[in-house]
């Protein structure tokens, strides 16, 4: 009986997931691949952060300091408006844009540089009116090199402003008591003595009482007093906002690279795109790839094991007693995978041959010289079975004196893709199945060469090899596009190249050591 059939009635096997409904991934597809870039390439972005972060903090620490000084004015209607204008209605928006434009007029400035005896020009650059429009209170701000010259400025600003309205205020005023005064001298003595010359007069003394009491308007409330902290340049925020812009700069970047790099990095992603379960996780180690004399470690072993137990699965409707191992491409460790799973089988007293079907490449046991000379190659050209196998030791599991039969590929033929394509092959495969429990056949690449694509519906099921940082998207693509196409019996994937986890057995086993 296959050790795949074993237990088959006491083990219910798991859904295999079908594959991912491109519509549902459209719907979060965005968030996914940002989720994505954020976890692949969290260093680019975190890099980009702190240089161009540092970089402003560096530039907008190296500026000039500029200090900022504020002085407040108040805005209120003055006597001069009740004694001649006698308005009902002031508009408030009208009024705060009309206070503001007075603020800024050039006279204000040339004023405000009289006092300071420094350059016009100087002082209009360096203020800024600050109107809310929602109060009667102006805020003057002017900003230089020194606190002290930003206080005098702004204060001197205000001054020559409220004293530049008071002036046109007064002129105002004693055109209106000069224009009284001679509207009362041209009335006759009669009209002089009656009710026109008494309203003149009441109008004269509005006048003149105003004058005396005239404020201009505006009232300097809150002088300026000397800055203590410089305004610009503001490093920290500098740093901050540049933080922010380096991210989105490495977000790009690694966005950029993400859309170059077509190489799968994480299990979650392979399973989405084989639409398969992902059966075992092999962790990346130099020990796997050394030969089958030389123990893995605990963790390595625990995954081969765990892969064997996950098999025996499929075997539940029909018997899995052929696997054939396929990769994408190159250099994920399809071979590798392929020894030792079948490796940790023997060492576990399971019935296994391993048949090295890719003669592109030479045997990765060690074979005597004598044997050499024979292989699969030339069992297919018409040499005996029995006189190509070959025995090796295997330790994988802690046992001693238990041999793996491995099957190698022999000299390497001209027309592999014919060899294994032949009847003879089938034939072989058939007396095979027929000596042992499980045949394990490691194949080139199927979608680089297509050698063992006949092998496909020879064998009872498929299992993937996908190496992280190396399998592709469209590598993987086109692995599914072959095998459906060639009896559709992939049972699995075997993600290799994971990272080692502080759960792992390894850990297990040296806290339970004696």
């Amino acid at each position: 009986m296959s050790v795949f059939e074993r237990d088959s009635e006491r083990a219910q096997p798991p859904a295999a997931p079908a594959p991912p409904d491109s519509g549902q991934r459209d719907g979060s597809g965005t968030l996914d691949t940002a989720l994505r870039i954020l976890r692949r390439q969290w260093w680019i972005i975190l890099a980009a952060a702190l240089i161009v972060g540092t970089v402003a903090y560096l530039y907008s620490n190296a500026q000039e300091k500029q200090y900022t000084a504020t002085a407040s004015v108040l805005f209120q209607p003055d006597v001069e408006a009740s004694a001649d204008q006698g308005r009902d209605f002031v508009d408030p928006e009208r009024e705060a844009a009309t206070n503001e434009a007075l603020l800024s007029l050039p006279g204000v400035a040339r004023g405000a540089a009289e006092r300071l005896n420094i350059a016009p020009g100087t002082v209009a650059s360096s203020v800024e009116v600050v109107s809310t429009r929602e109060s009667d209170i102006v805020d003057i701000e002017a900003t230089t090199t020194s606190p002290q010259l930003s206080m005098r400025m702004v204060n001197a600003y205000g001054q020559a402003f409220i004293a530049l309205r008071r002036a046109s205020a007064r002129e105002r005023l004693d055109n209106a008591i000069r224009g009284a005064r001679n509207a009362l001298n041209n009335l006759t003595d009669l009209q002089r003595q009656g009710q026109p010359g008494a309203d003149i007069r009441q109008r004269l003394n509005q006048f003149e009482t105003s004058r005396a009491l005239l404020s201009g308007g505006a009232d300097l409330v809150q002088p300026a007093d000397t800055p203590t902290e410089p305004s610009a340049p503001k490093p920290g925020r500098s740093g901050l906002l540049g933080g922010i812009v380096g991210a989105l700069l490495g977000l790009a970047i690694a966005g950029l690279r993400e859309r170059r790099d077509r190489s799968v990095k994480d299990v979650e992603e392979i399973e989405v795109l084989y639409g398969r379960p992902v059966i075992a996780e092999i962790p990346r180690a130099r020990a796997l790839a050394r030969s089958g004399l030389d123990p893995i470690g605990p963790e390595e072993l625990e995954a081969f094991r765990t892969l064997r137990s996950s098999l025996r699965y499929f075997s539940v409707d029909v018997a899995t007693r052929s696997l054939l191992i396929a990769s994408a491409a190159p250099g994920e460790g399809k071979s590798t995978i392929a020894r030792r799973l079948a490796e940790t089988m023997a060492s576990m007293g399971d019935s296994v041959v391993l048949v090295e079907a890719d003669m592109h490449r030479t045997s990765i046991f060690e074979v005597p010289d004598a044997a050499g000379d024979f292989g699969l190659s030339t069992v297919l050209i018409g040499r005996d079975l029995d006189e190509s196998f070959v025995e090796v030791a295997v330790a994988s599991g802690g046992a001693t004196g238990r041999t793996l039969t491995v099957l190698p590929n022999g000299p390497l033929p001209p027309n592999p893709s014919v060899l294994l394509e032949s009847e003879r092959m089938r034939e072989v495969l058939l007396e095979l199945r027929s000596r042992f429990d499980t045949v394990i056949i490691d194949s080139p690449p199927l979608p680089i060469v297509s050698d063992a694509l006949p092998l496909i519906d020879q064998v009872d099921g498929v299992l993937a090899v996908s190496g992280l940082g190396i399998a592709s998207r469209d590598g993987i693509r086109e692995l599914l596009r072959l095998v459906s196409l060639h009896g559709d019996n992939l049972l699995g994937v075997v993600v290799n190249f994971t990272a080692r986890s502080d759960r792992s057995a390894a850990a297990y086993y040296r806290g339970h050591q004696s």
